[in-house]
């Protein structure tokens, strides 16, 4: 009896991840009826799902409980939809890019977030990607938000999947024990403060005499998190120096 109650959370851990695919359904119908907004809110659900069923399957042990079900395959599944696919789909539909870069940029982000995604070294023992970490979704969202013109994405874009061969580390904040809490309450700061500015942005106008303050906020935290990725660098390089040293 303790068995079966043990693999009712774990069960609906699972469920919660494969829920995904369904709000990657309900982004992708929303891009092609061509409203951003809605594409922008599925894939949002989306994310903050895939930023606490990993804890939370870590917590109700679901590789334990159900041995024959691959979590961390089915996660990648829906990672790549969420974070690379669907938002190629919109680089091309909501013309972010110049127009003859439209279809050329989402083909090189798809084959190369691809070949990533199956490399077993592109994260380490310390749960670090190597690399820019194929947060398209991410991206995109920012761009939205910071609203440039064509040719600046284009840079943007450039420079993003120029870093995918540069063998810096991101850490993911909600493994990094050191800062694992102030990560995680500031990661959902960021991402409310994001959902403001983009509908914001959208032409709802929700904080027009508070637009400044929310972005400069907003900046504070994405600065604080661009700060943490050289810290945690900085911090993994003399961790390894002084392991040589000591052996």
């Amino acid at each position: 009896m303790k068995t079966f109650r043990n693999k009712i959370p774990a069960c609906l851990v699972h469920f919660l991840t494969g829920s995904g695919i369904i709000f990657s359904f309900l982004a992708l119908r929303s891009v092609i009826e061509g409203n951003k907004l809605q594409a922008f809110m599925f894939l949002g659900i989306a994310l903050i799902i895939d930023i606490v069923d990993g804890t939370l399957a870590r917590k109700y042990n679901t590789a334990i409980n159900f041995p024959n079900i691959d979590g961390k395959t089915l996660d990648t599944i829906i990672d790549y939809i969420n974070y690379i696919f669907i938002p190629c789909i919109m680089l091309y539909k909501f013309e972010y890019l110049p127009q003859s870069f439209t279809v050329v940029i989402p083909i090189i982000i798809l084959c190369i977030s691809l070949y990533s995604y199956v490399n077993n070294k592109l994260i380490d023992i310390s749960f670090s990607y190597i690399g820019f970490p194929s947060i398209w979704n991410v991206v995109l969202l920012y761009l939205e938000i910071l609203s440039f013109n064509q040719s600046i994405n284009l840079l943007i874009i450039l420079s993003f999947i120029f870093l995918k061969f540069v063998p810096f580390k991101v850490f993911h904040p909600m493994r990094y024990n050191k800062f694992k809490k102030s990560n995680v309450a500031l990661l959902f700061v960021t991402l409310f403060t994001s959902l403001v500015l983009l509908l914001n942005e959208l032409e709802l106008k929700l904080i027009n005499d508070a637009y400044s303050y929310f972005m400069v906020l907003w900046f504070m935290l994405n600065s604080y998190f661009i700060v943490f990725v050289i810290y945690s660098n900085l911090y993994s390089f003399n961790r390894k120096n002084e392991l040589k040293k000591n052996n």
